[in-house]
């Protein structure tokens, strides 16, 4: 009886005590070999690699640090907190210099030129479309077709459903991962509209 009576508590200590080991580590950023061997791509956490070898602004070596923007679901790398707003401030600029192929995410075959016109803004993501009925489709069914998103509060990636906290502010879609983060946002949204450093 006295024995089983010491047991549980060990049990329950030892039960603590695996708890309180960390968990297996987080999938991180990390450099892959590219065509040049002194500029490598960058794999993220969520698998997918940097379209670009060198940062799109600067023609730099990319950074680990800095997260990436997404277009057209392809995620584009950069080397310094400063560029992504450079580059989200006139994209086609830099996305025609670097002659980056983007494929419309609705007509999936389709070339998507880099085009103001044919541009939309979810989040932080930018979508190009091959055609102007493209364009409305995905305006009209944006989460048939937008994919993975970042939360502008959080930077979390998440998948939005139909049940996803959303908005809009200045003409642009916004979806949130969790309410307080939509909440948050709607109390100081020019805190996290556009996006700012890492």
């Amino acid at each position: 009886m006295m024995l089983r009576t010491l047991r549980a508590p060990a049990a329950v200590a030892m039960l603590a005590a695996l708890a309180a080991l960390p968990g297996p580590p987080a999938l991180a950023q990390r450099f892959v070999p590219g065509e040049h061997r002194e500029f490598p791509r960058i794999k993220y956490a969520d698998s997918l690699e940097s379209v670009n070898d060198r940062c799109i602004v600067k023609k730099t070596k990319l950074s680990l640090a800095i997260r990436p923007v997404y277009v057209n679901w392809r995620p584009i790398g950069f080397c310094c907190e400063g560029c992504p707003a450079l580059f989200l401030k006139n994209p086609e600029k830099y996305l025609e210099d670097q002659k980056i192929d983007l494929r419309c995410v609705v007509n999936q075959g389709r070339h998507a030129a880099p085009d103001e016109k044919r541009r939309v803004y979810v989040n932080y993501e930018i979508f190009y479309l091959s055609t102007r009925d493209a364009l409305e489709r995905f305006r009209k069914h944006t989460l048939q077709y937008c994919g993975w998103l970042t939360d502008p509060v959080n930077g979390a990636r998440f998948r939005p459903t139909a049940s996803s906290p959303r908005m809009t502010y200045n003409g642009r879609y916004y979806y949130f991962s969790t309410i307080s983060n939509r909440m948050k946002f709607e109390a100081r949204p020019d805190s996290f509209a556009v996006r700012k450093g890492s």
